[in-house]
C-alpha cells in the first residue's frame, strides 16, 4: 500500500490547498514514530503540531489525509 507520504509527493503539481502542502512536507523528511503505537492520522497530527503547523496547515493535512484514505480504499 502507498503511504501517505508517497501520496503526498504525487500531489505537489496540485493547484489548491492540498497540492501546497504536499510541496512543503516534501521538503521535509518523513515523519517517523517515536513511540510503538502511534501512526498514521495520529503520527502525522502530532508531528504538525510539535512543528507548531497553524489553523490553515492542518486544514490543509486533514484534506490531503481524506483524500488519501479514498485513494487507499479505506472509506466509503
Amino acid at each position: 500500500m502507498t503511504s501517505f507520504y508517497q501520496w503526498l509527493t504525487h500531489q505537489k503539481e496540485r493547484d489548491d490547498i492540498v497540492g501546497d502542502f504536499a510541496f512543503t512536507v516534501g521538503q521535509l523528511e518523513e515523519p517517523q514514530a517515536n513511540r510503538k503505537k502511534i501512526s498514521g492520522h495520529m503520527l502525522w497530527a502530532t508531528w504538525l503540531i510539535d512543528h507548531r503547523a497553524t489553523d490553515e496547515v492542518i486544514e490543509a493535512f486533514n484534506r490531503a489525509w481524506r483524500e488519501y484514505q479514498e485513494h487507499v480504499g479505506l472509506m466509503a
